[in-house]
């Protein structure tokens, strides 16, 4: 990693280091790229593609709507309601 790449990432990312940290970016990202240059060099010809390290199915509940749930009991903890809605702070200008 040159100097130019370093100051042009660091201009991209508008960051300002002195020269120490600098060089331990340097140190770093020229050990990211060494690795990455080791893993190019593994055959993955045969691999199937994983969406996940772990290839397990996910067990999930059913996903049903519950109505049985005591609307005045979550009102009464709210700060601000009327006639059955929650009242909140307007948050967009109608232009």
């Amino acid at each position: 990693m040159d100097d130019e790449t370093i100051e042009r990432l660091l201009t991209l990312s508008q960051l300002s280091l002195d020269i120490e940290d600098r060089e331990k970016i340097r140190r770093d990202l020229d050990a990211i790229i060494g690795f990455i240059e080791i893993m190019d060099q593994v055959n993955t010809e045969e691999v199937e593609p994983l969406a996940h390290a772990v290839d397990l199915d996910q067990p999930l509940r059913k996903d049903r709507a519950v109505i049985d749930f005591d609307r005045d009991v979550f009102q009464s903890i709210a700060p601000k309601t009327a006639d059955g809605f929650y009242l909140v702070p307007k948050v967009l200008d109608q232009n």
